[in-house]
């Protein structure tokens, strides 16, 4: 059985039409597979993201023609060699938080921050800012999968002080299960909101 490697590349390119079908094709063309990726577009750029797997000649393939890539497309991709060894799935229950409030600065570090002294980790978050119907503030939205602490109820007070800081910044904020079990669909008993602050 073939030793296959893996590699990390990443991008950040003026968006335009055909930037995953240029990368993609440049990587079958060297015989490597994309074992996960990732694209945002934010602000007219597109952010890129490839884990890709391959061969050890076939990685080198890649590496010696990123020049060539850069040339023939203009995409720049930065490469960085990773664990050959996919990580295992962890059993640590994960939680989606879905937070909005009218936009102000320090919502998302108020967040992150205390997801962190709690021992969790967070797997994805997207954010946007988007005009009110009505009266065209500025409202933010946040989505955020993170992976709970699993140990002497770390998990429980976690979510009690992400409430706590929802409340503290005026944010709207929902707990989710990521991959709820059949006939429960909320983390802890009924769904759990913290309701913004009074402007009051």
């Amino acid at each position: 059985m073939s030793h296959r490697e893996f590699l990390l590349l990443s991008a950040t390119e003026p968006d335009r039409l055909g930037l995953v079908a240029e990368v993609t094709r440049f990587l079958a063309e060297r015989g490597c597979n994309v074992e996960d990726s990732r694209l945002v577009v934010l602000g007219g750029y597109a952010g890129l993201m490839v884990l890709v797997s391959g061969e050890a000649a076939a990685l080198r393939s890649v590496l010696d023609g990123l020049d060539q890539l850069r040339e023939r497309s203009g995409i720049r991709m930065a490469p960085r060699r990773v664990a050959t060894r996919l990580p295992e799935a962890s059993s640590a229950p994960e939680v989606v938080v879905h937070a909005r409030a009218i936009d102000h600065a320090g919502i998302i570090h108020a967040l992150a921050e205390t997801v962190r002294r709690h021992g969790g980790s967070i797997l994805e978050l997207e954010s946007a800012t988007e005009s009110a119907p009505m009266t065209g503030e500025p409202l933010f939205r946040l989505r955020m999968s993170v992976r709970l602490p699993g140990a002497g109820g770390a998990e429980s007070e976690l979510c009690r002080e992400l409430e706590a800081v929802a409340v503290r910044e005026g944010v709207e904020l929902e707990l989710h299960p990521a991959q709820p079990p059949d006939g429960d669909s909320v983390l802890h008993g009924p769904e759990r909101r913290a309701r913004p602050r009074d402007p009051g």
